[in-house]
């Protein structure tokens, strides 16, 4: 499912962990990695135009260590004046099945966020995003982040709502739990979801276990939760119980996945659970 990357870079003090990041992707099946960097075109957005040449320059040393790792690297630099979708249109144009960005914290103490580009293109995307988590490594400054990354494979969390439009997501947790180590399944469920059909958690059961069934020989049997409550509180409370070290949710949804507005649910899922997040669209043609 996964062989190309698109990597967006933005310069920012998050560039060096998520590079750091890159070769662990090579667990998850990914030979190929574009590096891209869209130069910001627009009013008092000038700076970095007309310095094409040094962001490529740029861009090729970050590549050095990621070829020695063993990773097939390009390197793309743009000037948009709508960065995420520019974005996107490299991730077409090199046909990467997966985007890599970054989110981080403003402090360890202080509200978390995801940039606007981030968001815009968990927005807009249809092709599976990995948010990559990164954070201050010192109290109160941003000048310097480190990762929380590494062996993201180790322990893989699917939330699923278990919906049609989750169905794509689950595809991803199924191929990718023959690469993990440890496959979990989770449906929060609401209290009014309960209230108005008793017997869902029954029915909610069945349809992981039959998720738990299709895993691949190699992958450990996923073991099927399911929890009542908010569904973004409680997800991020169980991948941090469960030690998880990547939550899989889809971005549309008949229930709590569902968001016309950003994929909201994976956007705060990077925020509050601290931890990478693989969030994987519906297909374009299931939209209807």
């Amino acid at each position: 499912m996964f062989t190309s990357a698109l990597v967006a870079l933005d310069l920012s003090p998050a560039e060096e962990p998520i590079l750091d990041c890159l070769p662990d992707l090579l667990e998850w099946g990914v030979s190929k990695v574009t590096l891209g960097h869209v130069i910001p075109v627009g009013y008092n957005q000038f700076a970095g135009y007309g310095h094409e040449d040094d962001y490529r320059a740029w861009l090729e040393k970050c590549a050095v260590p990621l070829r020695e790792s063993g990773l097939d690297v390009a390197i793309v630099v743009r000037s948009a004046g709508a960065v995420a979708d520019e974005l996107l249109a490299v991730a077409a144009d090199v046909e990467a099945d997966l985007v890599v960005i970054g989110s981080r914290g403003q402090s360890r103490v202080r509200s978390l966020f995801i940039g606007s580009v981030a968001r815009d293109v968990l927005r807009k995307t249809t092709r599976p995003v990995l948010m990559e988590w990164v954070e201050p490594s010192a109290d109160k400054t941003r000048e310097h982040c480190e990762a929380v990354c590494k062996k993201a494979l180790a322990h893989v969390l699917l939330a699923t709502d278990l919906s049609k439009h989750a169905a794509r997501a689950e595809s991803a947790f199924i191929e990718l739990a023959g690469r993990a180590g440890q496959s979990d399944l989770l449906t929060v469920l609401t209290p009014d979801v309960l209230d108005g059909t008793p017997a869902l958690p029954v029915m909610v059961a069945a349809a992981l276990d039959d998720i738990r069934k299709r895993l691949p020989p190699q992958a450990t049997q996923g073991k099927p939760l399911i929890e009542e409550g908010k569904p973004c509180d409680t997800i991020a409370h169980v991948a941090e119980e469960r030690e998880c070290t990547l939550i899989i949710i889809g971005k549309h949804g008949q229930g709590w996945l569902e968001s016309t507005v950003i994929g909201s649910t994976a956007a705060r899922l990077c925020e509050t659970a601290r931890r990478p997040v693989l969030m994987v669209p519906i297909k374009e043609q299931e939209r209807i």
